[in-house]
């Protein structure tokens, strides 16, 4: 299944975050393109959550597909701009986000939405 369908199917079911925009235009995109670049069919960045896993997307690309553990032990940190949880191996992993360019807008619906972990 390649990931447009993967990540649709997800999209008929329920999710906890989602986050969509379109993806950066690229330096090279912009050296051979210039100004049409602006106008060519864009890739999408994606961050859903659902009830079992993260899916992290970028330029149309899975970068992170992971299954998680318990939804209310997920964190936030601000600060790093990372998604922290465990996985069903029990294992402490994150998502950075920095790819992903984060907004203003997107941090607060993000806290909104999951645990924000505190700074110590």
């Amino acid at each position: 299944m390649d990931s447009l369908n993967y990540i649709n199917s997800l999209l008929k079911g329920e999710y906890i975050v989602k986050i969509e925009k379109e993806s950066e235009i690229g330096f090279w995109d912009w050296q051979y393109f210039s100004w049409l670049s602006f106008f060519m069919s864009r890739k999408k960045d994606l961050l859903l959550i659902t009830e079992e896993r993260i899916v992290y997307m970028i330029g149309s690309e899975i970068i992170k597909n992971i299954e998680y553990n318990d939804f209310s032990k997920i964190t936030f940190n601000v600060m790093t701009s990372r998604i922290h949880f465990t996985d069903l191996e029990h294992r402490k992993r994150y998502i950075g986000l920095n790819d992903f360019r984060v907004t203003y807008e997107e941090i607060q619906y993000l806290k909104s939405k999951i645990n924000v972990k505190s700074i110590n």
